[in-house]
């Protein structure tokens, strides 16, 4: 890893202990193993998140996804870093953020995570008082070279035109005692062009039986075909598919697995999290797309830009009127202000000074000095750092130029109070 020491970039939970000891409590070497592997993923992920947030920079170099995490907020001379000694994380303050879940990796895995939680407490409350839950999923027939911006704009409108029907509020809410819907929107791209669709969970004051259902799908599949066809859109049997859950949150989705960071995925991260998901059967979601990119898929990136352009600025989760409130959820926040949230056991580490954060950024190790940073050890992230500017230095030596101007140290914890006057 660009020539930094294992033991400083990779926290492994069993250095340093006898392998007596080991030995001799063998029993309790299949839990560490699981907690290592955890967090392994985990520090994978987070990883991830930077290498694709990099990639989105130099395709939207204009946007803000291209400052985001890297650039200094107003005012700030210096990147703090925080840690939280309840998940063990690391994480940046005083850094600006985009707060977009359409371009940006890190910022869009912050936000569907709150989201996440949002909805199975909405889901939690509307099975405690005897209802149900219901995913119905939205699409249309679509082929390769069909126009994205084109495609989406009726995509929606069918969408408001089918919840905005006499029908759908008059007749099928009555009947089957729909109270509220949240209704989110992903797309991803295949061998038959891009594929928007919507998830939307139904809230219904009671379950269904079997048949019920089966007439609710039915109901539901003759009105959106009509919906789709004022658009000049139409639709297969695949166009509309309506799934009982049980209300459980903890029901597993199988054709996406499970999200390695938290619980398995039921359907509340099937609607908060199903943009930042992996496609099956070689599609491609926007995060694929910057992978592709990423391994030298010039015509992945080119897709990539004309999905930015055309989602940003779009919502991603819609709740129907009153239904937050109803279900004793607070009022919902902005998608920039769901991102900046920070734990709130979360406490000051350390301060990287601007030198050092611009050869971070340089050698693409914000990811790596988090993973290093959760921890908890300021020793350890001071090390790290101490590497990548003897890098810096022996890459300008190897190109014969003069050694830069020494940075200064990083600001060891007790000069918070110093930093935070200026």
């Amino acid at each position: 890893m660009l020539g930094i020491s294992p033991d400083r970039a990779i926290l492994n939970p069993l250095a340093g202990v006898p392998l007596g000891h080991i030995a001799k409590h063998a029993a309790t070497r299949t839990t560490a193993s699981k907690i290592a592997d955890s967090a392994a993923r985990r520090d994978a992920a987070c990883i991830e998140r930077y290498s694709l947030q990099d990639q989105a920079r130099k395709l939207v170099p204009h946007e803000r996804v291209a400052r985001c995490g890297r650039f200094l907020s107003p005012q700030q001379t210096a990147v703090e870093v925080l840690h939280s000694p309840g998940d063990k994380r690391a994480h940046y303050s005083r850094l600006e953020r985009c707060g977009s879940v359409w371009l940006c990796p890190d910022c869009a895995a912050k936000v569907s995570e709150k989201r996440r939680i949002e909805l199975a407490q909405a889901v939690a409350a509307t099975v405690a008082a005897g209802g149900a839950v219901y995913m119905v999923t939205y699409t249309v027939q679509h082929h390769l070279g069909s126009d994205l911006e084109g495609l989406l704009d009726k995509f929606g409108a069918s969408q408001r035109w089918m919840t905005g029907h006499r029908t759908y509020r008059e007749k099928i809410c009555p009947a089957y005692q729909i109270f509220g819907g949240v209704r989110a929107l992903e797309t991803n791209h295949g061998c038959n062009g891009w594929h928007p669709h919507y998830h939307s969970l139904l809230f219904l004051s009671y379950p269904l039986d079997a048949a019920q259902l089966a007439e609710l799908e039915a109901a539901l599949r003759a009105l959106w075909a009509r919906a789709a066809a004022k658009q000049g859109l139409a639709m297969n049997e695949h166009g509309l598919s309506l799934r009982a859950t049980g209300g459980a949150v903890a029901d597993y989705v199988s054709k996406y697995g499970r999200d390695p960071e938290c619980s398995p995925w039921g359907i509340e991260s099937e609607l908060a999290k199903s943009h930042v998901k992996r496609a099956r059967d070689g599609g491609a979601t926007p995060w694929d797309l910057l992978r592709r990119y990423r391994a030298g898929d010039v015509q992945a990136g080119q897709l990539w830009r004309e999905y930015a352009g055309v989602f940003k600025g779009r919502q991603q989760l819609v709740w129907s009127p009153n239904l937050r409130a109803l279900l004793g959820l607070e009022e919902e926040v902005s998608d920039a202000a769901a991102a900046a949230v920070l734990p709130g056991d979360a406490v000051h580490l350390g301060w990287i000074t601007l030198a050092d954060w611009l050869i971070v950024l340089r050698y693409g190790q914000r990811g790596h000095l988090l993973n290093v940073a959760s921890a908890g050890d300021w020793e350890r992230v001071r090390l790290f750092v101490a590497d990548l500017c003897a890098m810096r230095l022996a890459d300008r030596r190897r190109r014969g130029l003069e050694p830069p101007e020494t940075p200064a140290p990083l600001l060891p914890p007790r000069q918070l109070h110093f930093f935070a006057s200026l």
